[in-house]
């Protein structure tokens, strides 16, 4: 192996913590290898039954923990800056089953969907956060068996965590979320509060158990090192909001999630509304932006990716084409920037690094 595609795992961690102070003198840049559909990527998921609500008796951890090996061992193949990590498997929506949604399986998606509980009927449906919902337990003995297993090879991270919004279709049903915040609002205020305290709950169930790794944390999907305490978030649904509903009825509890961690960071699509300058204002500390298939390259988002940097740190995470790649290493302020492209093989991931790092005009750095 040529070393300078393979940077020390020493050198990786410092390079995310110049990221996090804007300090960094080229962009960051990592691979995502296959496919971003988790029944796809996971071979244990092969097996997952598509005719029924699924339990936590349908995953295996040890299968799970096999996948990760293979998964770390293939990004550590590919190179680059970012650092492959282990969570409990984000397949599952965790957070919606332990909330009672049934949960199935589409092999032909990819994907785990859920359906609103047919006994939701507001607040008072929703149960308490404890450590013993089997959902739960699930996602404790996972993080178990995966640090155990890495051994301090590679970092773990928190699992998909959706938003109060994606919660709030999840129990309502797709677009019907949005009618009940203008038909109920009170109603929704209520469940949103029971469900702010539930998602933290989980968030700092994970941020106890989740050893650290030289001094930090790992990313579920996004193969970033971040400060110890780190959390991911996401407001997928907020895109069918307007700002005014988003301000109102989201807004709030975000920012109650962003407080309760030492550190969070927001994953955010390019299409639809999304909510940017109100995350400028929060305590956030850092930003990531999907470059999404069909929607807005690179130059296209210029101006967003401008006024992120100049106030946080900015992820982009997609299948970037070359013209985007192109841009945003020409054009784009590259202290506070971090690139994650989507490949298919570690020879294309060389190829990329080799050009836009080792051999383009940041490889002075």
């Amino acid at each position: 192996m040529q070393l300078d595609l393979y940077p020390s795992l020493e050198q990786r961690v410092e390079r995310f913590r110049s990221f996090y102070r804007q300090e960094n003198q080229r962009p960051l840049l990592g691979f995502f290898l296959g496919s971003e559909y988790p029944l796809f990527r996971y071979e244990a998921a092969e097996s997952l039954p598509e005719d029924r609500p699924l339990k936590p008796s349908d995953f295996p951890i040890g299968k799970y923990v096999e996948d990760s090996e293979r998964l770390f061992s293939e990004h550590e193949e590919c190179g680059g800056d970012f650092i492959w990590t282990a969570s409990a498997f984000w397949g599952i929506p965790w957070l919606e089953a332990a909330l009672g949604c049934p949960i199935i399986a589409n092999h032909h998606t990819g994907s785990i969907i859920t359906h609103p509980p047919e006994n939701f009927r507001g607040a008072g449906s929703l149960p308490e956060f404890d450590e013993r919902n089997p959902w739960i337990s699930k996602l404790n003995e996972f993080i178990t068996s995966l640090a155990e297993q890495s051994g301090g090879r590679w970092p773990i991270g928190t699992t998909r965590l959706r938003g109060i919004s994606d919660l709030l279709a999840a129990l309502y049903g797709g677009e019907q979320f949005v009618w009940a915040l203008m038909d109920s609002p009170d109603e929704v205020s209520e469940v949103s509060t029971r469900l702010t305290d539930f998602w933290i709950a989980i968030g700092l169930l994970q941020i106890r158990k989740i050893p650290p790794f030289h001094g930090g944390i790992g990313s579920f999907y996004y193969n970033m090192w971040a400060p110890r305490g780190t959390i991911w978030h996401q407001e997928d649904a907020s895109a069918l909001l307007s700002p005014a509903l988003y301000e109102r009825f989201i807004r709030p509890y975000d920012e109650q999630i962003i407080q309760a961690f030492s550190g969070c960071i927001m994953h955010q699509h390019s299409v639809g509304y999304v909510p940017v300058e109100a995350y400028l204002e929060t305590d956030l500390i850092a930003l990531e932006m999907h470059i999404d298939q069909g929607g807005p390259s690179a130059e296209d988002l210029y101006p967003v990716h401008t006024k992120i940097l100049c106030k946080k740190p900015l992820l982009i995470w997609g299948d970037l084409t070359e013209d985007d790649l192109d841009w945003v290493f020409s054009e784009l302020p590259p202290c506070g920037l971090a690139v994650c492209k989507v490949v298919r093989n570690q020879r294309e991931a060389h190829d990329i690094y080799r050009k836009y790092v080792l051999e383009g005009s940041y490889s002075r750095a």
